[in-house]
């Protein structure tokens, strides 16, 4: 029985310590060179090792521990990406608060760092937790959070001063009333429609950031905040980039109101000073480089910086951008380095001509609705004597059936148009018969100017006819094309086709001539991507001035 106990237990060794042992001769003969290399690096390292049956036992004893080790290693790493992906893409409130405390362990108030993985990155809910109780500060910023709340966290975290729930997709945040010592909250980038009514729970809330929600200073968001008790402690209300907390009266309100507290609205009604060269494209300069640029928004003109200039792109994780003043006076530098003033580089493009006959018979219908329609206007901020738009019969009369009143008087206004739709609808059936059955609507013109801007509800490029005695060559729809190049498109007695989702205007012609246009556009149906601002041949360039 003994002899077989030492067998079992005998380590592989070489020859040379074979015979100090007495093991069988047979030991060592059945071990392949293989094995040895796997389990020995070479005789030195066989000589090292211990003899005798204390000393074989140990060694295998640390054999199998080391095993037990690297297998709990791989369960660790296993169970560590398996919790990280349970926090990446699971929403449910209790799935992700396990996870969280199998991550941390319970909060005990002194200090919790984040775990971190196998290849040592940190992961977890909370990028950042530490402090004393009555100091907590806690971040569960760009955690991709769409439901949360925080009634599931621990008690101790009624302690918290400070809250980051920045950068996630919340539009809710049960629990927040149980955060009684929070003294600072940044909801910064979530999906909030309302301000948290609980927030009056928090008696020591001193700095609120609510920045780049979807606010709306609706009722209750006034109550909240000016009706007493209101949040007695707040020192600073930031408010910036939600899009219907945009008016200079709203930003007043609140400055009267709370005294004490330093408020941030992004105000663009009535446009601050410096935002826009005067108040509507119909009163600005055409020839002029920024009038041409003013139909962007800020976003677009930053972008522009970025990719035209080669500037610093904005990071949503950094300050505030600086106002749309600042942008376009660095946009404008930019253009003025690259040699750009004023006029950029220009193409031309030809219209397809319209039959002659149909063209006179138009002329006739149009001043005859001219003096019908004096001083009829239904876009006051674009720079014109006569603007109507008639729509397709195919727009109003299903919305009629549904009680519209705005569809009873599209049809009341076709009608009386009637002539001039049907003479307008031949023009566009003889060059593009299958646009001819889509349009939705024709805006009709009488002495159109100028006007630089972007029609924001078109699903798709329109063309342009233009009737008039002004001379051939002038008075056609100019588009940027890109950032340094415009196209101007000749629509005298031609249909040219243009995408006016681009900024595009009215090229001069005499003052003392008469110019008619037919728009053709279409605001219902599929949508046709925007990939260039003008079709047709490009016939000549001149240079940027």
């Amino acid at each position: 029985m003994g002899r077989l106990v030492a067998e079992e237990t005998l380590p592989l060794v070489s020859d040379a310590t074979a015979s100090d042992e007495k093991r069988p001769a047979a030991a060592d003969g059945n071990l392949s060179d293989e094995k040895r290399a796997k389990t020995a690096d070479g005789t030195a390292n066989d000589l090292k090792r211990p003899v005798g049956a204390e000393g074989i036992k140990a060694e295998r004893e640390a054999r199998k521990a080391a095993q037990r080790r690297g297998k709990a290693d791989k369960q660790a790493s296993r169970e560590a990406n398996r919790i990280k992906n349970t926090l990446l893409m699971d929403q449910r409130p209790h799935a992700r608060i396990a996870a969280y405390e199998k991550l941390h362990g319970a909060y005990e108030g002194s200090t919790a760092t984040a775990p971190v993985t196998a290849a040592g990155e940190s992961v977890g809910i909370a990028k950042d937790i530490t402090g004393q109780l009555g100091n907590v500060p806690a971040s569960l910023f760009s955690h991709h959070l769409k439901v949360f709340s925080l009634d599931l966290l621990p008690s101790n975290f009624a302690s918290l001063t400070s809250l980051d729930l920045s950068h996630n997709e919340l539009s809710e945040l049960p629990g927040l009333e149980s955060l009684v010592s929070l003294t600072e909250l940044n909801l910064c980038r979530n999906w909030f429609t309302g301000l948290p009514f609980t927030l009056r729970k928090l008696p020591h809330l001193a700095k609120l950031n609510a920045s780049r929600n979807f606010l709306k200073p609706n009722a209750e968001f006034m109550v909240l905040l000016l009706q007493a008790p209101g949040l007695p402690s707040l020192t600073e209300l930031d408010i910036t980039f939600n899009k219907k907390c945009y008016t200079k009266d709203l930003k007043d309100i609140l400055c009267i109101e709370l005294p004490n507290v330093a408020v941030r609205v992004t105000v663009t009604y009535p446009p601050p000073d410096g935002a826009f060269v005067e108040d509507a494209a119909g009163k600005r300069d055409a020839t002029l480089l920024r009038s041409q640029l003013e139909p962007y928004n800020t976003q677009a003109l930053r972008r522009r910086l970025v990719s035209a200039f080669g500037c610093t792109p904005y990071s949503t994780f950094g300050a505030s951008p600086p106002p749309r003043s600042d942008i376009m006076l660095e946009l404008l530098e930019c253009y003025a380095k690259a040699g750009v003033h004023n006029e950029r580089k220009k193409v031309h493009v030809m219209g397809t001509p319209v039959d002659p006959t149909l063209i006179s018979e138009i002329l006739v219908e149009l001043k005859d609705w001219a003096v019908r329609n004096k001083n009829h206007h239904e876009r006051p901020y674009i720079h014109a004597e006569t603007y109507m738009i008639i729509r397709a019969p195919s727009e109003f009369e299903a919305k009629i059936s549904s009680g519209s009143s705005g569809a009873l008087k599209a049809k009341q206004k076709h009608m009386a148009n009637t002539k001039l739709w049907a003479l307008g609808s031949a023009a566009m059936a003889s060059v593009d018969a299958d646009f001819a059955s889509k349009f939705t609507a024709i805006a009709v013109t009488h002495n159109f100017r100028g006007s630089p801007h972007i029609d924001t509800t078109n699903i798709g490029p329109f063309y342009g006819l233009s009737i008039g005695d002004y001379a051939d060559g002038t008075g056609g729809v100019q588009v940027e094309m890109d950032p340094f190049t415009v196209a101007e498109v000749n629509t005298k007695n031609r249909l040219g086709k243009v995408d006016g989702r681009f900024p595009h205007w009215v090229a001069p012609y005499d003052e003392n001539c008469e110019r008619f246009s037919l728009i053709y556009y279409q605001t219902e149906g599929d949508v046709t991507p925007s990939t260039t601002a003008v079709f047709g041949t490009i016939l000549e360039e001149t240079a940027a001035a």
